[in-house]
């Protein structure tokens, strides 16, 4: 590994102060062709980190419908009993690239399968997205007494609201004993992941879920979420050592100082070990 890096510094800093020399030679040049693009990917890849080890298989899947500003999109939500990362689509329709989140404290990534790379979302991205870090005291919803019911994937959901900055918010609160015990566990992880990542709207993303509440539908002014369907039977997997993620921030300058750091550590290192073991001598 140290000698792999080794290389692909050397690499860089050859390539920083030279240009290539091309020759006359045809079988050169063929060769050279074929070495570049590899070489390329390894210089590109000392700026990425690896996604992770070993692969991730999200069996349950919840697909909904988002109406804003009078455009409504489907999207869909993929997560697994054993791990508590998150993929998201935000809209189907659109599957050439998804989202990514392997826990709460981790940051959000977007993740293209066809080449498989991602990119870590930077803080100035994230607050241009609405995922701002802001935290806001707890929202209670409280049910709406006689209000009517309304039926969503054929639950009856009752309506519970809270008044958050002047404007109604409302809940559409599925019956818990019309849901399988399993069905209803997931449903509310991943529901209650989905209202937390909605930071632009505090009232969604503080809102206090009771065990007991399948929030399957959402509304305010020119905003509306259904839940449209669910399920445990999905396919959908991801082979994390395959994906190399793009780090904001991280340069080759970055990466060759770092390294020339460690090397003068590991010198250090030497140097102190060569001092210990003559005085051991004497």
């Amino acid at each position: 590994m140290a000698n792999s890096l080794k290389l692909k510094l050397y690499i860089i800093a050859t390539t920083a102060c030279m240009s290539v020399t091309l020759t006359t030679d045809t079988l050169a040049q063929v060769e050279e062709t074929k070495r570049l693009p590899s070489m390329a990917d390894e210089i590109a890849n000392l700026t990425r980190t690896q996604l992770g080890e070993g692969t991730i298989n999200f069996e349950n899947w919840i697909q909904f419908t988002v109406e804003e500003r009078g455009r409504k999109r489907s999207g869909k939500l993929f997560m697994s009993d054993e791990t508590d990362a998150f993929v998201w689509l935000d809209n189907i329709n659109n599957d050439k690239s998804y989202f990514f989140k392997a826990s709460d404290d981790s940051p959000i990534l977007t993740l293209i399968p066809s080449i498989k790379q991602g990119t870590e979302l930077s803080p100035a991205m994230m607050v241009a997205l609405g995922y701002s870090n802001s935290e806001s005291t707890p929202v209670h919803y409280s049910f709406v007494k006689g209000a009517p019911t309304e039926t969503i994937n054929d639950i009856i959901c009752h309506k519970a609201s809270t008044l958050f900055d002047g404007e109604e918010y409302l809940m559409f609160v599925g019956d818990e004993t019309d849901v399988k015990r399993s069905e209803r566990e997931m449903l509310l992880k991943g529901l209650t992941f989905w209202l937390r990542n909605q930071p632009h709207v505090p009232a969604l993303s503080s809102a206090v879920i009771k065990e007991a509440w399948l929030p399957l539908g959402l509304k305010y002014e020119g905003y509306e979420f259904r839940v449209l369907d669910w399920g445990k039977d999905s396919e959908f997997t991801i082979i994390q050592d395959e994906y190399m993620i793009n780090v904001p921030g991280l340069s080759l300058h970055q990466v060759a100082k770092e390294y020339v750091k460690n090397l003068e550590q590991e010198k250090e290192k030497e140097k102190e070990v060569k001092t210990e073991k003559g005085q051991n001598e004497d």
